[in-house]
């Protein structure tokens, strides 16, 4: 159970990153921590990224993280996930979205451009290029 609030989530771009060592994600991680927050990890992200990434070990370690949360899709939001769905045009994406919508928090990606279709752009921190 997290006592924290989700600051952050994660999208699959952003997982997989994780899992390429970026900096650039670890850094965002550790001040999300330092302001006393958690980073989420919507599950069907996760598993779109251990479908990608040949890394189990740093998924699990990512999982495992005192920092990070596996947030769930619940059932009772299908309608909301299928809407958003055909918005961004991925599953895990939408997932990601709906988390950003219940949590507040903001979602971290290297693909910003496939939020464009969420008003104004969404809810959206980009990753720098490597």
């Amino acid at each position: 159970m997290r006592d924290r609030p989700v600051l952050l989530l994660l999208d699959t771009s952003a997982i997989l990153d994780y899992t390429h060592q970026s900096i650039h994600v670890g850094e965002v991680m550790t001040e999300v921590t330092n302001d006393g927050g958690m980073v989420g990890l919507p599950v069907l992200c996760l598993v779109e990224a251990k479908r990608a990434s040949a890394s189990t070990e740093l998924l699990d370690l990512l999982v495992a993280h005192q920092a990070t949360t596996v947030l769930p899709v619940a059932a009772d939001t299908w309608q909301a996930l299928a809407v958003t769905y055909d918005t961004v045009g991925r599953l895990d994406l939408a997932a990601a979205v709906l988390a950003a919508t219940e949590t507040g928090g903001f979602i971290l990606t290297a693909q910003p451009q496939l939020y464009a279709g969420l008003e104004d752009g969404g809810p959206i921190i980009p990753i720098p290029p490597s």
